[in-house]
């Protein structure tokens, strides 16, 4: 039987850059601000394979509060630099199902280079409507982060409702109440950018005391 190796070669190479593919993930460090009312806070991720570091940062640039988080296994610990402790986050439970619409209107716009697309979700359960803008690319870590870190706030809970997430990153999202159409929460990133990360910045420092209830 006589072998094609121009067709056997290219096969290998799309198998290649499609495992490739599959397997690609954002390395780098994405900043946010939050914006509740008159309460301003501004959060970093660093993101490496499984790894997430979120740094809470105060107005003058310190780092005051630290989540790293492990996917592969589901851990979660808080760490204080100030106090130079750390401790286990517990599971919470889960929060109370509801029913939300969720609307893809096919609006686009460019928010900081990324070209984002709009999806609104409401639920008239909770009162709220949450427009959010999301981009696709390689954020496959943002879903599983948001399950580990439980949160019970809407715009977690909400965008954990939309279908086919997988790989967006939402760049701006806003919640609204729905009956009187007031905001009332935002959530903007300011920038992304692709890095290599130490592996050391997603461990617990050394000296740092585990903090006993």
């Amino acid at each position: 039987m006589k072998l094609n190796f121009k067709k056997i070669a290219f096969t290998i190479f799309v198998t290649g850059v499609m495992t490739l593919g599959a397997f690609a993930q954002f390395e780098g460090a994405i900043e946010f601000e939050k914006n509740v009312g008159n309460v301003h806070v501004k959060y970093r991720y660093y993101v490496k394979g499984d790894h997430i570091r979120i740094e809470e940062i105060a107005s003058d640039g310190t780092v005051e509060g630290i989540k790293l988080i492990d996917m592969s296994n589901g851990s979660t610990y808080a760490i204080s630099p100030e106090q130079k402790l750390y401790m286990e986050a517990p599971n919470r439970r889960s929060a109370e199902d509801f029913e939300v619409e969720v609307k893809k209107t096919g609006k686009t716009k460019t928010i900081e280079g990324k070209k984002c697309k709009e999806i609104i979700v409401t639920s008239k359960d909770k009162d709220r409507k949450i427009v959010y803008w999301v981009t696709k690319g390689d954020y496959d870590f943002f879903l599983p982060m948001l399950k580990s870190l439980n949160r019970k706030e809407n715009q977690s809970l909400f965008y954990q409702k939309i279908d086919g997430m997988e790989g967006y990153f939402p760049m701006l999202s806003r919640e609204y109440i729905l009956s009187s159409g007031r905001l009332v929460s935002e959530l903007k990133t300011t920038s992304v950018k692709e890095q290599e990360n130490k592996d050391e910045i997603f461990e617990i420092p050394d000296g740092y005391r585990k903090f006993e209830r």
